[in-house]
């Protein structure tokens, strides 16, 4: 049951926030005295996505990049997912060792990428983690983002639509399952301030296509130490019957379901996430 509101433990997070740059990466230190736990935040988003959940984490000490291309972090040369991995392994090594690698949506996926390129085998923490191809779904929603996405490649009007206030409201508005007004004016703000932060369009088209081809199948072979998978129940994105499939794929991994929410686990449900999270950590 939620208790704190996400917006206070995004001030708790913030209140203990450095920045501190690693090359070319754009990275917020959260000092703690406890395990050290690397965060990896989802598409078109930022470290901010994440920061609830580290605001519930106040003994642990957290580390959260941008991603190329999106937030403070500059473009790479392509924005497929060998390249986000192989990011992602030069900068956990740089910056590590880690007791856990925590992913959130297509955070996963670059998350199981970089594993898959010999990134230390540490527990891996995949929050609604991407296990179906948007690009093999007929639903109306994902024919509607690709044709979405396809149009934000026009060098004239491309800009202009991706960063579109009323595509990003429409979205949160179809993704928050919270009832709680409080709760979705947050999520509301969120997506407003740090849903639109990205490099050029061809980073977000980009990312994209690496977003709806890929799924964190395609690597199970590779994750091979403890994990720990966190799923909404209504989760249309990363659908629940997806989730049993990847634990039962996984050779240590536990699922915790959580009731009533969706892919906005990070926001409409970040105390319970980061109970399970410190809970996994101890048992580890």
């Amino acid at each position: 049951m939620l208790k704190t509101p996400p917006s206070q433990l995004f001030k708790l997070a913030a209140s203990r926030q450095q920045r501190i740059d690693v090359s070319n990466t754009a990275t917020w230190f959260f000092p703690g005295s406890k395990s050290r736990i690397l965060f990896v935040h989802g598409f078109r988003g930022d470290h901010h996505g994440l920061q609830a959940i580290i605001g519930a984490l106040p003994d642990h000490t957290c580390v959260a990049p941008d991603l190329p291309g999106f937030g403070s972090t500059g473009p790479m040369a392509t924005h497929d997912l060998a390249s986000y991995g192989r990011w992602l392994h030069e900068f956990a090594t740089e910056t590590g060792p880690y007791d856990a690698i925590i992913g959130h949506s297509f955070g996963t996926l670059v998350v199981a990428s970089a594993v898959s390129q010999g990134l230390n085998q540490v527990p891996v923490v995949l929050i609604n983690p991407i296990t179906t191809r948007a690009s093999s779904q007929k639903s109306l929603a994902n024919k509607l983002a690709t044709a979405y996405y396809r149009a934000g490649q026009n060098r004239i009007i491309g800009n202009w639509l991706l960063s579109s206030g009323l595509v990003t409201r429409a979205m949160s508005i179809g993704l928050v399952k919270s009832k709680k007004l409080g709760v979705r004016r947050f999520v509301h703000d969120q997506h407003a301030k740090y849903f639109s932060s990205f490099s050029s369009a061809e980073s977000v088209t980009q990312g994209f296509h690496a977003a709806s081809t890929g799924s964190v199948m395609d690597y199970v072979q590779f994750l091979n130490s403890k994990t720990l998978l966190i799923a909404g129940e209504q989760d249309l994105v990363a659908p629940i019957s997806a989730q049993y499939e990847l634990e039962a794929a996984l050779p240590e991994a536990e699922l915790v379901v959580l009731a009533k929410v969706g892919h906005l686990t990070h926001y409409e449900c970040a105390e319970e996430v980061a109970h399970s999270i410190s809970r996994f950590l101890a048992d580890k």
